[in-house]
């Protein structure tokens, strides 16, 4: 009889030991989201109008950027612009839902001049839920636009300034 409550003794102890180990979630590393975003980069120049008769008018234009370098802030790898100035960005970073993304004009004088260097804070919404130990979901953000200006401007940095790409 000894023997057997021994043994029921140390089973249960086992079970118990057993039980709350594996009811416990083990978490290994950092929580992280993954993300995507997809945007049009524009810039901002003067041409000479030719719609009026006065020489040396000059209009503002505002067109699409191709070749912009589009760096995120935790993404390895940079994405460049289309020929439309269009980009995506693919990145994984631990849970926000704000990320700052760098623009870079790598063609000096193409696109029409030398373009300021421009960050910008891009907002995210999650597309889906995750679940699976650290990751916490899918994130996305869509019809992002990005506006640029010539260094030669007379802007020492990069204004908050919004203009309607046409």
């Amino acid at each position: 009889m000894k023997v057997l409550f021994r043994l029921i003794l140390i089973l249960s102890s086992v079970f118990c030991l057993t039980a709350f180990s594996c009811s416990k979630k083990k978490t290994i590393g950092e929580p992280y989201i993954l993300y995507e975003i997809h945007g049009t980069v524009y810039g901002a120049y003067y041409v000479d109008d030719t719609s009026t008769p006065e020489e040396g008018d000059m209009k503002r234009v505002t067109s699409p950027l191709k070749g912009i370098r589009v760096i995120s802030d935790s993404s390895s790898e940079p994405a460049y612009t289309s020929n439309e100035g269009r980009f995506v960005v693919y990145g994984r970073s631990v849970p926000t839902d704000v990320v700052t993304i760098a623009f870079d004009d790598q063609d000096g004088e193409g696109n029409h001049g030398t373009f300021m260097r421009k960050t910008q804070r891009i907002e995210l919404r999650q597309k889906s839920a995750g679940g699976d130990r650290n990751y916490e979901g899918y994130w996305i953000a869509t019809d992002v636009e990005v506006n640029m200006f010539l260094k030669n401007d007379n802007l020492e940095s990069d204004p908050d300034f919004n203009f309607s790409a046409n």
